[in-house]
């Protein structure tokens, strides 16, 4: 983990980091009370599924709207009020009293989510930009770490107290009162000037094959967070005590390699880190297609160091076409990953449906194999 240490020591680019793990900490939070919130108005888990979907309704509402608002008030600015507002939508769901007001909060939660994202992610690309750092993908790596903080401590906090206003409360302020003293670090950051619209014609495409990549490993990321646990159970035929360790295992690879991506982006280049960074994951996938937990589970760790840092870097070459302003390039992959991470569960799932869960994995370790391809053709165009 070799980024922390450089987060540590540099106030002004840990306190922007933070800003993931805040993320992070609210989402993973969330999760961990749905079970509550569909309880408490007494829907089934189907209905809260379709509750959910208003969530992205929200975030896509969201993505065109926000690079225009960044580019008004500064990223800096913008994004510390994101999050005050990210953390005000996130009592919605919690006070909703039925099943309209529970869809119109999420809706609104969805929203602030979106936003908060963009934001984010462009104040990290301006500061990359700016201070010629490579810090994304360490960034990306406290989100990491802010999730599985917040999974670890939610469940059990929730359990204690039985009472998610005060849970949710105290998770707020502090986040709140951290954020008030970090923020004179970032507050003041402002992106690029406007680019004049000769520069900007047919920036499109390399933005597109770009966010292709991007689009398949949110698509298998979001697969592998939903049908992990299943795949154990059913296929692998593992003991319902840790069918969790998939997605455990999934996820400190993720933290770890994010720590690390920074470091060995600089050294190899975005493109060539895609192009092995995939060729990794696509033979995690192959261990997870055997049937035996003694492989299934290591190829769930091996398949998380894979894509840990293929994200971040999708939003570092965005954030880097010429022609392109950062909060565009950042907001255009936003729309794609975030389609990805949604659909791709449902289209799993309905192959699982008619198939069975090893061909969705099986589909699955296909799809990836597109990612390498992409990466390793532009990796050779550019040492041609």
């Amino acid at each position: 983990m070799i980024s922390i240490k450089f987060f540590l020591q540099h106030k002004k680019y840990f306190a922007s980091a933070f800003l993931y793990s805040c993320f992070s900490l609210i989402f993973s939070t969330w999760v961990t009370y749905i079970p509550h919130i569909a309880e408490k108005i007494g829907i089934t888990e189907g209905r809260i599924g379709k509750a959910i979907f208003f969530t992205a309704l929200g975030a896509f509402f969201m993505i065109r709207i926000c690079r225009h608002l960044i580019e008004r008030i500064g990223v800096g600015r913008y994004t510390y009020f994101a999050l005050l507002i990210y953390c005000i939508c996130f009592f919605g769901p919690f006070l909703a009293f039925n099943y309209v007001s529970l869809c119109i909060s999420l809706f609104f939660f969805g929203m602030a989510g979106s936003s908060y994202a963009i934001s984010l992610n462009s104040l990290t690309a301006t500061i990359e930009k700016q201070d010629g750092v490579y810090i994304m993908s360490g960034s990306h790596g406290f989100w990491s770490l802010g999730g599985m903080i917040g999974s670890a401590t939610g469940s059990f906090i929730a359990a204690v107290v039985h009472n998610p206003i005060l849970h949710i409360t105290v998770l707020v302020l502090l986040i709140q009162i951290i954020q008030t003293r970090l923020k004179s670090q970032y507050f003041f950051r402002k992106g690029e000037q406007p680019i004049q619209e000769k520069h900007k014609h047919n920036k499109i495409m390399p933005l597109v094959v770009i966010a292709l990549v991007g689009l398949v490993v949110m698509v298998s990321e979001g697969a592998i967070a939903d049908w992990s646990a299943l795949y154990l159970k059913k296929i692998i035929l593992l003991n319902i005590k840790y069918i969790g360790f998939g997605y455990s295992a999934f996820s400190l690879a993720m933290m770890i390699g994010r720590f690390t991506g920074d470091s060995l982006s600089k050294k190899l280049g975005s493109w060539q880190l895609i192009t092995w960074s995939s060729l990794i994951a696509m033979t995690g996938f192959s261990l997870v297609l055997i049937l035996n937990p003694i492989f299934t589970i290591p190829g769930f760790f091996v398949i998380g160091l894979g894509f840990s840092v293929i994200v971040p870097e999708v939003y570092r070459l965005a954030s880097n076409v010429d022609g392109v302003k950062t909060a565009d390039g950042v907001s255009f992959i936003a729309a794609t990953t975030n389609i990805g991470f949604l659909v791709g569960p449902v289209l799993l799932g309905f192959i699982a449906e008619f198939k069975s869960l090893h061909l969705s994995f099986i589909v699955l370790t296909v799809w990836v194999s597109f990612a390498f391809f992409i990466a390793f053709w532009k990796y050779k165009r550019k040492i041609l």
